[in-house]
């Protein structure tokens, strides 16, 4: 049986883990079935700047960023 794996959110830890996983696979690990599941929209989770509170269409509270912009140096990332 092909072990499966659910990643809960496509914010910076869910992507960053998205990612290790595809770096791994690029190597030759074999990797597992992966999900993501992700209830807005968008992808990015707090690193998405929205100017909008409240619920969305769903009846789901709409986080409020921290940052306009948000900038990395450890690994080149740039989000506006």
């Amino acid at each position: 049986m092909r072990l499966r794996v659910g990643i809960i959110g496509a914010g910076p830890s869910g992507l960053a883990q998205l990612r290790a996983f595809e770096a791994a696979r690029k190597l030759g690990a074999e990797i597992p079935d992966i999900t993501c599941f992700e209830k807005q929209a968008e992808w990015g989770g707090q690193w998405n700047y929205s100017w909008r509170t409240g619920l969305d269409e769903s009846g789901e509270p709409v986080h409020g960023s921290m940052y306009r912009l948000v900038s990395s140096g450890g690994s080149n990332i740039v989000v506006e």
